[in-house]
């Protein structure tokens, strides 16, 4: 009956890395680059944690007991990611002739 339990499916690498690519193909129908972008990217860094912890490449205490607390490194994760994009994209305005292209 544990495999019916969500929380299960969140140990598997490549769950998050189906979740990053859905949220990468959104973005693609998007274009923000603020919302399904950060989420996909967290998404497939948390898949290749996971595997590496799952291949001994990592150690295991780098992944949290409890479900949720994966899901929290998720959202922290895409916060960051979130934030580094917005850094980057920022660009200075020049806004002294409205009909300048």
């Amino acid at each position: 009956m544990e495999i019916l339990q969500l929380g299960y499916w969140f140990y598997f690498a490549q769950v998050w890395v189906a979740i990053g690519l859905l949220f990468i193909i959104l973005e693609i129908t998007d274009g923000s680059a603020i919302f399904f972008l950060p989420l996909g990217l967290a998404g497939l860094i948390l898949g290749l944690i996971l595997f590496l912890v799952e291949n001994d490449f990592l150690q295991a205490s780098l992944v949290p007991d409890k479900w949720y607390w994966i899901v929290a490194s998720w959202i922290i994760l895409s916060v960051i990611i979130a934030f580094i994009i917005s850094m980057v994209q920022k660009k200075p305005k020049d806004d002294s002739d409205i009909n300048q292209y």
